[in-house]
Formats: structure tokens, C-alpha cells, sequence
């Protein structure tokens, strides 16, 4: 099986709670949102800082929702399965790679992924240029060394794709509701009502000194 590889210093994620009834735009008609409890969906923002890959180092933003994932018999169950509704990138040959290679919708101009550690607690602020577009934090819990399986589910006029995800690296998750998200007026978030998302994670996942492989794609019928 050939796999593709990323490299990263960071991957910064955080899991916030938004009404069901919103996702609906945000998902293919045949996907449905994973509730964390009844009548609210999750809304996942990740940030990466990859400093290896096919097309260089480059920063990367994705704004997802997560859905069930799809279990084969006897297979392993992923973490979590994210469908990313935007993805944002700082170079434009990492978008090109994305969109042909793994079927993903991107934000189609450069952005700014800037991260700052301090006291245990990682600000992540995303910007196009002077244009903030959001910012948020996670803090840190006990570091442990994983090797975890993801989902990935894309969809674009062409068809419908599914891709498994191992994130390997230094890790620690917790939902103690420490961190925080700041949405703003920018392009990127028009598809977002930031006064219907939660203000703070009930999850926060953050890896340091990783890889990411990703599978070879699934085409879905």
C-alpha cells in the first residue's frame, strides 16, 4: 500500500459545538453531522505547520465537521471523521496539491497560520495579509506518544471520497474547556454564524514533532 507523507512541527485542533440544524449546509446530502449530544453538531478547526511534504513546508487551516465514520468489517475505528467544508493554505502549491490529489475545497488565496506557545497554552491566528480570519487556543494536558487513525470524506463534482488518516507524534487531548475561538468577518467564514459556535472547545488536541500518512483514496459509490 503506498501512503503519502507530511511532516509537521504543530497540529492544533479544537472540537466546538454548534446547532445541528447548521451543519446542514455545510454537508453533502448523504452525510450527516456526529452530534455530541441531541440537536448539537461539531465544528472542528485544525491548524497544521508542516515542514515536510511533496510541495514543501507550508501552513494549512481546516474548518470541518465531524461525521460518523464508515467501518469496514474488522477494521480499525478512527479517532474521529472529519468532512472539511474550506481549507486555507500559505502557498499556492500546496492548494494545488490538495485540490488534485485529495479532492479538498480551498480558500483560493494565500493565509497566514502564526502560532505562539506560552504557559502551556498554544494561540493559533490564521490572517490573510492584514485580514484577520480567526484565532483560537487549546492548552496542554499529559503528552503522550500516539499513533492514531483518522477519516477523512471529500466530495466534489467529479464523486465522493474517503481517505484514512494515522497521525503520529507527541499528543495530548483533554475536555476541560480551557481554550478559546474568536471568528471574524473574512470570506473564509461566510458560511459560519460565529454567534451560533461555542466560544470555547469541549475538546482539545494538540501534537508536536509528527507525521501524517494518509492512505491510498477511497472512491464511494
Amino acid at each position: 500500500m503506498s501512503v503519502t507523507r507530511y511532516d509537521f512541527s504543530r497540529a492544533v485542533s479544537a472540537f466546538y459545538e454548534m446547532p445541528t440544524e447548521l451543519t446542514r449546509d455545510l454537508l453533502p446530502r448523504d452525510l450527516q453531522p456526529l452530534e455530541a449530544h441531541h440537536g448539537s453538531s461539531i465544528f472542528a478547526v485544525t491548524a497544521f505547520d508542516f515542514t515536510e511534504s511533496a510541495v514543501g513546508p507550508y501552513q494549512e487551516i481546516v474548518l470541518a465537521i465531524i461525521v460518523p465514520p464508515l467501518i469496514e468489517s474488522g477494521g480499525d475505528f478512527p479517532k474521529s471523521a472529519f468532512y472539511p467544508f474550506l481549507l486555507g493554505t500559505s502557498t499556492p502549491e500546496a492548494r494545488a496539491h490538495a485540490i488534485e490529489r485529495w479532492h479538498l475545497p480551498h480558500f483560493m488565496a494565500d493565509i497566514a497560520v502564526d502560532f505562539a506557545e506560552s504557559d502551556g497554552t498554544v494561540n493559533v491566528s490564521v490572517r490573510e495579509g492584514d485580514k484577520p480570519i480567526l484565532d483560537y487556543s487549546v492548552t496542554e494536558h499529559q503528552w503522550e506518544e500516539v499513533d492514531h487513525l483518522y477519516q477523512c470524506h471529500m466530495k466534489d463534482d467529479a464523486g465522493q471520497y474517503k481517505v484514512d488518516i494515522h497521525m503520529r507524534g507527541q499528543f495530548c487531548e483533554h475536555e476541560e474547556e480551557r481554550g478559546t475561538l474568536d471568528i471574524h468577518d473574512h470570506p473564509m467564514c461566510e458560511k459560519l454564524d460565529a454567534s451560533e459556535i461555542a466560544a470555547f472547545p469541549f475538546r482539545e488536541l494538540w501534537m508536536k514533532q509528527g507525521h501524517q500518512l494518509f492512505e491510498e483514496l477511497e472512491t464511494l459509490s
